[in-house]
């Protein structure tokens, strides 16, 4: 609802004693955030939203639902999210639309992990009949695979990031190793990417 930054100036205010004379317009901004959700300010009006009827998160917080939105207001009006990433609704409305090509292939690449964590992986190499090209020793590093869709031959890397989450990155088809592949992403050459200790 765009509140984390008001709590830090609400905070530096009453917990830090900062007072400014910016504050008493301030205040306006604060008690919309208090009071309401979403907001559109303008010279001549106002446009506040309720707080939303649902409001589902997972274990850290995050805006989540399996099963339906993870907000949704009084008028019906929804969003999707899958472990803070919005999804579009008819993944989970129609899982069946979901498909592995869509997973693999969709451009944003947080969505495409939603979208891989969502069929799981078991079930996108199944699917595609993916084939293991080369799988390091190091899981950050990840497996190369290659799959076919419309015809042609594809390649991705099968990575964990450091936050533990797994991901799908499509690499370049003439890709021989995992780490090539994974080297290829940073834009970086393999033998540099081998001696890096904490990628993000």
């Amino acid at each position: 609802m765009w509140v984390p930054f008001v709590s830090y100036l609400t905070a530096a205010r009453d917990i830090l004693g900062l007072h400014l004379p910016q504050h008493a317009a301030y205040a306006a901004w604060e008690q919309a955030a208090i009071h309401g959700g979403f907001r559109v300010l303008h010279p001549e009006f106002c446009i506040v939203s309720d707080f939303p009827e649902v409001l589902k998160v997972d274990a850290e917080n995050r805006p989540h639902c399996e099963t339906g939105p993870s907000h949704r207001w009084r008028d019906g009006w929804s969003l999707y999210h899958w472990h803070g990433v919005k999804i579009p609704a008819e993944w989970v409305k129609d899982k069946s639309s979901l498909t592995a090509k869509t997973a693999l292939t969709w451009p944003n690449v947080e969505q495409r992990r939603a979208a891989c964590e969502i069929l799981g992986w078991v079930n996108i190499l199944r699917e595609l009949n993916a084939k293991t090209i080369d799988k390091d020793d190091d899981p950050e590093i990840g497996e190369l695979v290659e799959v076919t869709l419309e015809g042609n031959r594809e390649r991705f890397i099968k990575v964990l990031c450091g936050t533990s989450r797994e991901f799908a990155l499509p690499v370049p088809p003439e890709t021989k190793t995992a780490l090539e592949g994974n080297a290829w992403t940073f834009n970086v050459g393999p033998d540099l990417l081998k001696h890096i200790e904490v990628r993000t």
